[in-house]
């Protein structure tokens, strides 16, 4: 139990690092994508940077993110390849649509996005896994690797969550919720086990001092 609140702790300092992190980068004016992506060569360096990006929508390539929930109801992502200027494709996260509704059309024609930079996403332990060969147009995730075989192009190394379209998108779409910045209840967890913790080393000193006494009178 002891070591589960200092395991506790440990999540609640790699939140707070998260939050830092997301502080100093979701304010940040946004840049050309290529500027970002050049300046920072890793991925999670360059994580929820905004970026700009210009290009045209491959139309019949939607992929719809399946299994997500935002603001409490359940639904998928809408999930578009947008060819850029330099020949790569930008997997963009257009938004979120409720259960039972249809991916909309992206915009047609020359489309000037803004979105925040997101890294390909890895399968968890335990999670549904895609299909491992073919094509897909429904996905757990965004796996950039996985999906590169049936792109066009060669893909970004990372995908953006669609902030702002110039032409709009469809009003259907709701825009990716932003990112939260709270501690969680790690904190509120650890003082819980320490107190477990607590509590059954006096229930075992009780235990003990009682057969402790139970075996003098004995004797």
């Amino acid at each position: 139990m002891v070591n589960l609140a200092f395991w506790q702790i440990d999540r609640l300092h790699q939140r707070q690092d998260f939050n830092a992190v997301l502080e100093s980068r979701v304010p940040a004016t946004a840049a050309p994508l290529e500027d970002v992506l050049t300046k920072y060569m890793n991925p999670t360096d360059a994580e929820w940077y905004r970026v700009i990006a210009i290009g045209t929508y491959l139309h019949g390539e939607n992929i719809a993110v399946v299994n997500v929930t935002q603001d409490g109801q359940a639904g998928h992502d809408a999930v578009t390849p947008l060819l850029l200027d330099s020949g790569q494709v930008l997997l963009v996260n257009r938004g979120f649509l409720p259960l039972r509704m249809d991916l909309p059309d992206a915009p047609t024609g020359r489309i000037t996005i803004e979105g925040r930079l997101r890294v390909s996403a890895v399968r968890r332990t335990g999670a549904v896994s895609d299909a491992s060969t073919g094509e897909l147009h429904e996905v757990q995730r965004i796996d950039i690797t996985r999906l590169a075989p049936q792109l066009p192009n060669q893909p970004v190394s990372m995908y953006v969550d669609l902030l702002e379209s110039q032409p709009a998108d469809s009003d259907l779409l709701s825009r990716i919720s932003d990112p939260v910045f709270t501690n969680g209840p790690h904190l509120s967890y650890a003082i819980q086990w320490f107190l477990f913790s607590a509590c059954a080393l006096a229930g075992w000193s009780i235990a003990v001092r009682r057969e402790v006494k139970k075996n003098q009178r004995a004797g």
